[in-house]
């Protein structure tokens, strides 16, 4: 599927004008030709894309994927030890490892968690990662369009002002109707164009739902440890796809 994908994607360039070399003179350092491309080479899920503009869902998987690191908060856990049922088991985390050897030109080598990408469920002290997936209605945390660029342009937490009984909105981020999300970096993504955020919210729609290893129920342990500095483990049962402690993100 995937070459197919950069098949008609190189066709739809080349029908349109554009060449690779007008794309980035970069000599040939380029881990992909294009963006669109590569957005499709990392994915780390299978993709619906039955009904979506095939070129947004690859540039959108680029910003979430390559530039946005929406995955390092989303994603919980990220990564999977060596031998767990990622997209990778014969590595890990990338994060492990004295010193990394990881490529300076080559794709990541890492154990992605799959089975819950962009699910959420992560802390940040009392604040916790909400899940990106695609509700029943198609749409990711249930967000249209036009409310998804808004949440990235704003910070209105609007996903708790449409669904208030969701159990994350009574923690302290989810706070009262128009809050403004606290830990959620939409600042920065702010001054994305409309077509980026349009690019984003589309390859989010594509990808499969999942729910995340740690809930509101479990809780959240926090940063500090407990009262003797050792690091204080989630409370979610330990499995292949959900191990606790999670390894390093």
């Amino acid at each position: 599927m995937r070459s197919i994908l950069v098949l008609a994607t190189s066709a739809a360039m080349m029908a349109t004008g554009i060449s690779h070399a007008d794309d980035i003179d970069d000599h040939g350092n380029q881990i992909s030709p294009n963006p669109i491309e590569q957005g499709f080479l990392i994915s780390p899920v299978k993709l619906n894309l039955k009904g979506k503009n095939v070129f947004q869902v690859g540039w959108g998987s680029y910003l979430v994927n390559a530039v946005g690191d929406c995955s390092g908060c989303h994603s919980f856990p990220q990564f999977l030890p060596q031998g767990g049922p990622g997209t990778n088991p014969a590595a890990g985390s990338p994060y492990t490892g004295t010193p990394s050897d990881q490529s300076k030109n080559g794709q990541l080598v890492a154990n992605i968690n799959s089975a819950h990408y962009l699910a959420g469920g992560q802390c940040f002290g009392p604040f916790m990662a909400r899940d990106l997936t695609p509700e029943p209605n198609g749409m990711p945390e249930g967000l249209t369009q036009a409310e998804f660029i808004k949440v990235m342009r704003t910070g209105e937490d609007i996903h708790c002002e449409k669904e208030p009984n969701d159990a994350i909105c009574s923690l302290p981020e989810g706070g009262p109707p128009t809050a403004v999300l606290q830990v959620m970096p939409w600042p920065t993504y702010h001054s994305m164009t409309d077509a980026d955020l349009k690019a984003i919210y589309v390859y989010l729609t594509a990808i499969p739902p999942a729910t995340a290893c740690n809930t509101v129920a479990n809780g959240c342990p926090g940063f500090s440890g407990d009262a003797q500095g050792n690091p204080v483990n989630y409370a979610y049962t330990n499995t292949d796809t959900c191990p606790n402690p999670a390894p390093p993100q």
